[in-house]
């Protein structure tokens, strides 16, 4: 069941159906023509009326439907909650996703600078032994500075890429919590459901006294004014 829909059964008014204590005298049967004598129609049979509500029961009923209704803001309230904190996992998504593509690019940067250096390695092998002496040792400066550059990024790099895998970790975890607020959420909701459609069928359209519910609604002032 989503959400809005059950807040919106939730927050309902509790409606009854009031019974006054008198009602009005029925109006005295006109004369009728005589008429020939005929077989007697069977009387029809009174409707049972529903039994009022005694006073602990109208209590019991007001009650409950005061905590569903409680039940429901707490949750209409929290999922408004959850509804920020989704955005503000999906905004830290976003971000994930970028750093983790910045991350790949670095690295796919940095293996083809290790294959182009491999690559002047190998080279400089096969040339190695047509140069002169002086060649070869600047070639060899040229080769170590080159080499040099491209390691110093290594370390940097997988450092950077352990520390986002954490980061990863860590946004998985919360991502999993979310998800576990979200199924007691609706759970809570579901259940609330339940309590308002048993509410309707035990409460809602059962008869009750006036003075009944007034005097309940006195005690529930005179409580709140002692509270």
């Amino acid at each position: 069941m989503r959400l809005t829909a059950v807040f919106a059964a939730l927050c309902a008014t509790a409606m009854f159906t009031a019974v006054h204590a008198q009602t009005a005298p029925a109006k005295p049967a006109a004369p009728k023509a005589p008429a020939k004598p005929a077989a007697a129609a069977p009387a029809p049979a009174a409707k049972a009326k529903s039994k009022l509500m005694t006073r602990d029961e109208l209590r019991a009923c007001l009650q409950r439907a005061d905590d569903n209704k409680a039940e429901a803001d707490l949750v209409e309230a929290d999922d408004k909650k959850l509804a920020e904190e989704r955005k503000a996992v999906l905004a830290e998504r976003d971000l994930i996703k970028e750093k983790n593509a910045a991350i790949e690019a670095e690295g796919n940067a940095l293996k083809e600078e290790m294959a182009a250096v491999t690559a002047k390695a190998n080279e400089l092998t096969a040339k190695m032994k047509e140069m002169s002496k002086k060649e070869q040792v600047a070639a060899k400066a040229e080769y170590d500075a080159l080499a040099a550059a491209t390691n110093a990024k290594v370390d940097p790099h997988n450092q950077k890429r352990r520390a986002f895998l954490e980061e990863v970790k860590a946004f998985e975890a919360k991502v999993d919590a979310f998800n576990k607020r979200k199924d007691d959420l609706g759970a809570r909701a579901d259940q609330v459901g339940e309590k308002q459609d048993a509410w309707r069928a035990e409460c809602g359209s059962r008869p009750y006294s006036e003075d009944d519910e007034k005097a309940i609604q006195k005690e529930k002032a005179a409580a709140r004014k002692a509270g």
